[in-house]
């Protein structure tokens, strides 16, 4: 399986994975936005986005009335990205809570923000709620660092891959940069793949084989029995240090199956070291494990294949660093 193999791009990382190898990205999240996207024809983008828009007006706001869409704005960046930013859904939160002997009164206010936006066939829907009103311009100020990337090409400067698109540096790591994907092989059904990458996390205080360990010694001793650890122990990969967790499992139809994990605590200060949990599996089936189709010489010989390509993604472009847009009324 490992002959042939192609590179993908996930947040500012490489990984090399199998020819045949299926695809599918999460969805993204970057400061507190959620962002994704979708293979769309122009015209149906503006269908899309004028539906869209008289559905927000349609809405009640919060009172009642007809108020519920407070700002709409069109964009068109540098980027060959165009569409519309919406500010809308207004919810209000009010009470009393204790202050040590004191009642104190308190209101939070939030808006939604949420843009659709298009480029190069592609549809890029970024979204957020209840977000604090001072905040609004962090969605215009993404939406400017959108590069459309309709073939997933490794792009060659600095900044974050998702599905279809990248983003532009500079971003740092209190945005909470996160990216995931999921994949799968065609010719053994039974083997997936999971890569999740979160920048700018407070790491764990336990990291992964302390964890597995006191989860091992809770667990009865006739599935302790059928557990057996290949690899466990701290393990490296590119510049990250992590933990490698690679298990057999006998299930309970005795078919065996594996469990293959490295992870890396991350740092909170470096988008370059990002929380990273790395996981393939082997025996799963659709109505229950099923034998490993992959021989335990060979699937490990695939995770050590694609556990040493995974690397921080080269770039040689410097950043992008115009003005962002603003959101202006309506």
């Amino acid at each position: 399986m490992t002959d042939e193999m192609k590179t993908g791009c996930v947040g500012r990382f490489s990984i090399d994975v199998p020819e045949e190898t299926e695809v599918e990205f999460g969805p993204a999240r970057v400061d507190g936005i959620n962002i994704v996207t979708f293979n769309e024809s122009l015209d149906a983008f503006h269908k899309r986005l004028a539906e869209r828009e008289s559905e927000i007006q349609s809405m009640p706001d919060r009172p009642g009335g007809n108020k519920n869409l407070e700002q709409a704005g069109a964009v068109s960046t540098d980027n060959g990205i165009e569409g519309k930013i919406f500010v809308h859904s207004r919810t209000i939160t009010e009470g009393t809570q204790g202050n040590r002997l004191e009642a104190e009164r308190y209101r939070y206010e939030g808006v939604t923000i949420e843009a659709l936006v298009h480029g190069n066939s592609i549809r890029i829907d970024l979204s957020a709620a209840g977000r604090d009103y001072e905040w609004i311009e962090d969605l215009p100020a993404l939406v400017d660092k959108l590069v459309a990337n309709p073939g997933n090409s490794i792009p060659t400067e600095s900044g974050f891959c998702i599905e279809h698109a990248y983003i532009r540096d500079p971003l740092t790591a209190d945005q909470h940069e996160t990216a995931s994907l999921f994949a799968c092989q065609p010719s053994h059904p039974d083997i997936d793949l999971m890569l999740i990458l979160g920048a700018g996390l407070k790491p764990d205080e336990q990291g992964l084989l302390e964890r597995s360990n006191e989860g091992l010694a809770e667990r009865p001793l006739a599935e302790r029995m059928r557990i057996k650890q290949l690899r466990a122990a701290p393990r490296k990969i590119s510049r990250l240090f992590g933990d490698e967790l690679v298990e057999r499992f006998v299930e309970m139809n005795d078919a065996n199956v594996h469990s293959f994990w490295w992870e890396a605590k991350g740092t909170e200060d470096d988008v370059l070291q990002p929380h990273i949990s790395f996981k393939m599996n082997t025996g799963d089936g659709f109505n229950g494990p099923v034998p490993s189709s992959l021989p335990e010489k060979s699937a490990l010989a695939l995770w050590d294949a694609m556990c040493a390509s995974l690397r921080i993604r080269k770039t040689s472009a410097k950043p992008n660093t115009t003005e962002p847009l603003a959101v202006h009324d309506k």
